[in-house]
This record gives structure tokens, C-alpha cells and sequence, in this order.
């Protein structure tokens, strides 16, 4: 499933795209949204922005658009009356006068007020985006240990939507693995230092996978020095590398499943905490 940061990447190329311009056609897939097919015709974009993992796409209309990319959606710009190959089902259709936007395969899909934002059930409950600006370290410190969450092991604690937004499966063993814990920890079993250093993971860890356009290796890292030239082909330090040398230690990378879901860690590098 993408996350947090390749939703938000993918809303930036749309709104590079569909900005300020006027939709002349769009379609819906679902027949409960084919009524809002000429609502929102003639409608100009006004912002493309993400929650967690909903994109949303608001318009002058006063409509929002929210689409969740759910395991295998795709977002797609091509220019207008291009033929596409696709063996992927057509969910959404914005037409401009130069460029189709397209969205594959997903299909939680709603139409509603902008001013209705948050009532929909998935955007009322998650916690706050872990890319945006007014998530601090401070603010994901105190939600870490607060009585909601601390005593949640980290392996469901990171997947949970409610904690912080975006997070997921491959930010989840990547932030462990810089923060040097383990899935089974909680925040309660921590120290101040412990936690302060997690809080800022969460956030560094995703910032960098966004700006590196899903990297989450940190070339400047001091335990990095000694990589060789091909680390810039590198993307995880851990994530999907089971049985291969950790970069630090050249410990095997283990995988184990947790909260459903793979993880991975080197049982070196976090060994103090196991």
C-alpha cells in the first residue's frame, strides 16, 4: 500500500497538473457518483492536497474529491486524447483542456462538501499527517506517551492511523531501525531520551522518504561514511533486505511478520533492545 510520502508526491504532480485549471469532463466509475459528474463539470481546481493516505482534490464548486489508493491504486497525467494501454480499471477521469488525469484500481471514492471534510468517517478519526508542518517532534512526543499510546507495542503502534497519519509498512521498520528499538517495545518501557529520539524518526524518517522519492538511507549519516559507491542505489537500510548484510554491521537483516504485516530488523544494530 503506498504511503504517507508516495501519496503525498503523487499529490504534488497532480497539482502541478490540475491547479487553476478548469475541468471540462470528468468521470466516475461508481454509479453513486455519476450525479456529480455535471455538478462538478466547469468546476476549476483549487488545491490538491493529502490526509494520511487520502488525497484530496478540492474545488471552486465547493466540492472535495477524497480517493484512498488502498493497496494497488495509481494516479496517471497524460496529455489529452492520448491512448493509454492499461490492464488496470478506470475509477476517476479529470480532462483539462490539455491533460487527463486518471486514477486506477482504487475504489474508495466520495464527493462531498468541502465544508463536510470532517465528517468523513476515515479523515475524522486518523491523528495527524506525519508530513505536515504542525507535526512536531513535541507533538508526536506527547502523543507517544500519552495514556492513549504508550502502552502499545510499536509493531501495531506505527501501522495505527489514529496515532500518527502515514506511517506504514516499510516507514515502520525503517524507523525502528534508525531509532534502535525493537517491534515488541512500548513507549512505557522507554526513557525520555529513548522516546525524544523515536518521536524524531517518525518524522525524519518520512520527511526523507518524501523528499528522496521513497529512500529512506541517509547519505549523510555518520554510520553511513564507510558505504561504497553504489550506496546511492540503496533505498532501505532494512526494509525487504531479509538475509542480506546490514549496511552498518553486515549482522544478516531478519524478517518476522508482526500485526499481520512483514518487518524487518538487524538483530545487531537493535540487539540492546531485544
Amino acid at each position: 500500500m503506498p504511503e504517507g510520502p508516495e501519496i503525498r508526491r503523487a499529490a504534488d504532480r497532480l497539482s502541478r497538473v490540475l491547479c487553476g485549471q478548469l475541468i471540462i469532463n470528468i468521470y466516475f466509475y461508481s454509479e453513486e457518483l455519476k450525479a456529480f459528474e455535471k455538478i462538478l463539470e466547469g468546476s476549476r481546481v483549487e488545491a490538491v492536497t493529502t490526509r494520511g493516505k487520502a488525497l484530496l482534490t478540492s474545488l471552486d464548486s465547493g466540492y472535495t474529491i477524497y480517493s484512498h489508493n488502498q493497496l494497488y491504486g495509481r494516479w496517471t497525467s497524460n496529455r489529452l486524447n492520448t491512448k493509454i494501454r492499461h490492464n488496470r480499471s478506470l475509477r476517476i477521469e479529470f480532462c483539462t483542456n490539455s491533460k487527463a488525469v486518471r486514477l486506477w484500481s482504487a475504489t474508495d471514492i466520495i464527493a462531498l462538501p468541502t465544508a463536510e471534510e470532517s465528517t468523513h468517517p476515515y479523515l475524522k478519526r486518523i491523528g495527524p499527517d506525519v508530513l505536515d508542518k504542525t507535526t512536531t517532534y513535541k507533538l508526536i512526543y506527547d502523543r507517544l506517551v500519552s495514556k492513549r499510546f504508550r502502552n502499545r507495542g510499536f509493531s501495531g503502534l506505527l501501522l495505527n492511523q489514529h496515532f500518527i497519519s502515514g506511517l506504514g509498512n516499510y516507514l515502520r521498520s525503517e524507523i525502528l531501525f534508525f531509532a534502535k528499538l525493537m517491534y515488541h517495545q512500548k513507549a512505557s518501557e522507554l526513557d525520555q531520551d529513548q522516546n525524544t529520539k523515536l518521536s524524531q524518526c517518525i518524522k525524519d524518517v518520512s520527511l526523507r522518504s518524501y523528499k528522496q522519492k521513497g529512500k529512506t538511507i541517509f547519505y549523510d549519516d555518520l554510520m553511513l561514511k564507510q558505504l561504497d559507491k553504489s550506496a546511492k542505489k540503496r533505498r532501505f537500510m532494512v526494509f525487504a533486505r531479509a538475509g542480506q548484510n546490514c549496511y552498518v554491521c553486515k549482522t544478516k537483516i531478519v524478517k518476522e511478520f508482526q500485526s499481520s504485516r512483514r518487518i524487518y530488523f538487524c538483530t545487531t544494530c537493535q540487539s540492546s533492545h531485544r
